[in-house]
């Protein structure tokens, strides 16, 4: 038996997570469809089982003749006995977990891992200086409970938007660059938001005296949080 270097090992691992488990993300208030790969259905299909976590979701079996839709899902679920799709209205948060289906009793090996979660406000940009006003953090405000996971960019005057995170820190440096008419604007983004939500913008962060030049930096905890993912 051929052995598999490191790089194709890898891959295969890969190919095998993708293949077993599939993470989904969808609106509070949206549909879901979950669509077993046709290669998996079995054919005749004589019985149907989905469920969340533990918990049966539908149920049919044709040798008993019914369809059972159970708990909260009933009035909003839809299973179609041809094919095994799911179709699920009115998500709610409570609905995220895995789902899993069995065809005429037989588990498949491919489950869905499913967050339902909100879309994202418009933020505001709060500032914060130090007694000198030689730094200010610029923070992107938002309720972003049930929103995670969110990301955080910032555009500075005419510069390229930038992902940075919630915290902005600006500093003053002694280079006679008048950047007094610089913009900042901050957006937010989520996996269900179709479009960016974008801040207004905010200018003359330190005040309209005197010439400077804003050095961007990522606040602390933000700092913090990067260095623990690494």
């Amino acid at each position: 038996m051929p052995k598999l270097t490191f790089i194709e090992l890898c891959f295969w691992l890969y190919v095998a997570q993708n293949v077993v488990s599939g993470d989904l993300y969808h609106k509070v208030g949206g549909d879901l469809v979950l669509k077993p790969e046709k290669s998996t259905v079995p054919d005749p299909i004589t019985s149907i089982l989905w469920k969340h976590g533990k918990y049966k979701v539908a149920e049919w079996d044709k040798d008993f003749g019914g369809l059972d839709i159970y708990g909260t899902f009933r009035e909003r679920t839809t299973l179609y006995q041809t094919t095994g799709e799911l179709r699920i209205s009115g998500l709610m948060k409570t609905d995220s977990g895995v789902y899993s289906v069995e065809f005429n009793s037989k588990l498949l090996d491919k489950t869905y891992t499913l967050s339902v979660i909100k879309a994202v406000p418009k933020p505001t940009i709060t500032s914060s200086c130090n007694p000198e006003k030689t730094s200010c953090t610029l923070t992107c405000e938002g309720d972003t409970t049930d929103a995670e996971p969110v990301t955080y960019s910032w555009k500075v005057g005419e510069r390229a938007w930038q992902v940075v995170g919630k915290q902005l820190i600006i500093s003053k440096s002694n280079t006679g660059k008048s950047t007094n008419s610089y913009k900042y604007i901050c957006k937010l983004n989520n996996a269900v938001s179709g479009e960016e939500e974008v801040s207004e913008p905010v200018g003359e962060v330190f005040g309209s005296e005197g010439n400077h030049e804003e050095e961007l930096g990522v606040g602390k905890g933000e700092a913090d949080e990067a260095a623990e993912k690494t």
